[in-house]
């Protein structure tokens, strides 16, 4: 059973400066706007993750208590932290990245109402 709903054509301005999608309208600024802060999120959590993952070994290497003294009943600190704490973390960071993405989502429907009633100046919130 397929989607029965029929979906309006997206049109385009005469200037090439705005696409409406039914009731929804977007500028290439606005969109551009989104995407950059989106891309600028992604970039920052990937590099979040990157840096904690590749601690663990790398502190595995510089600091021997990290592996070699147990703190915790017997347990060490990386085992502590890889079995713990990593998951811990990995859902902290991905509960934080989807609520900030949705908030970007948030941003450009916002942008859409202001350009659909007439409250954008060149693209960007006054």
């Amino acid at each position: 059973m397929g989607d029965t709903t029929t979906h309006a054509p997206a049109t385009l301005s005469a200037d090439g400066r705005q696409i409406q999608h039914g009731d929804h309208i977007d500028t290439i600024e606005s969109v551009d706007t989104v995407f950059r802060a989106q891309r600028k999120l992604s970039f920052t959590y990937g590099a979040i993750f990157f840096a904690v993952t590749l601690g663990v070994p790398a502190s595995s290497v510089w600091w021997t208590a990290w592996y070699s003294v147990e703190i915790l009943g017997g347990f060490t600190a990386n085992y502590l932290f890889v079995g713990l704490f990593y998951f811990v973390f990995l859902w902290v960071m991905a509960w934080t990245y989807a609520k900030q993405a949705d908030r970007l989502d948030e941003r450009l429907l916002a942008m859409a109402d202001d350009i659909a009633t007439g409250t954008m100046n060149g693209g960007v919130r006054s």
